[in-house]
């Protein structure tokens, strides 16, 4: 078995991390605490998440190295460095999922409605609120909500996406979106949720009306539309 493949059945998967986290950083506070802290709270959980990712990562990392090496007594270094690679591009590509878990948990904590994953014209948002049903007879009065930690790469998935819906909503905590960016993304119906820490030391940021912090969110767009939608 490649050294990798062990590795990946001994650390913990990506949402039993973010479950642990939520109990540890979440569970001081109520409701209306994290609603309101729910910036703080991203960045908060996002350092959780890492500590425990990477103690997990030392313990089955060890584990692997020290099974070869009492199975066999040597470790080839060719094997050893793909495996370090392979941990590092599997850090990244977890990081991203990571972060759609934190939305995920903290909008379960404010007993928030949303369906996950809906198929829509071929596009899978992360979110629709309230639920599917909604969606597929109001389209309109919906919310549309994706999380994507960065949008390197991304973009062009999050166009499509947001062309299937009204209301789209990005979640993210990439801070070098280039002000031409945003310009695009509004022209594309596209809000940019960020935490208010982020929005907070980027000009251009300030300076884009579809760029909120996810408090504004809330008060501008969610909680208004909960109201309609009688949930």
């Amino acid at each position: 078995m490649e050294l990798f493949d062990q590795f990946k059945k001994d650390i913990p998967d990506n949402s039993i991390l973010c479950s642990n986290a939520a109990d540890i950083v979440l569970s001081q506070y109520n409701a209306d605490e994290i609603k309101k802290s729910f910036s703080a709270l991203v960045n908060t959980m996002q350092d959780e998440i890492y500590r425990q990712y990477l103690i997990a990562q030392k313990r089955a990392g060890q584990k692997v190295i020290d099974d070869v090496i009492r199975q066999s007594g040597s470790i080839d270094f060719e094997s050893l460095n793909s495996f370090f690679m392979s941990i590092f591009q599997s850090r990244k590509s977890r990081a991203g999922k990571a972060f759609e878990y934190i939305i995920r948990e903290m909008f379960m904590r404010l007993s928030y409605p949303f369906a996950e994953q809906v198929n829509v014209n071929g596009a899978t948002p992360d979110f629709i609120m309230p639920s599917e049903e909604y969606f597929r007879k109001r389209p309109l009065d919906t919310i549309i909500f994706t999380a994507k930690r960065t949008l390197r790469e991304r973009w062009r998935q999050v166009v499509t996406e947001a062309n299937q819906g009204y209301s789209f909503f990005l979640a993210t905590i990439d801070t070098k979106i280039a002000p031409n960016q945003l310009k695009q993304a509004a022209e594309h119906k596209i809000y940019i949720v960020v935490p208010q820490s982020i929005k907070n030391e980027n000009t251009h940021y300030q300076n884009a009306y579809n760029v909120l912090s996810f408090e504004e969110f809330f008060e501008h767009h969610l909680d208004p539309s909960l109201k309609r939608w009688k949930i």
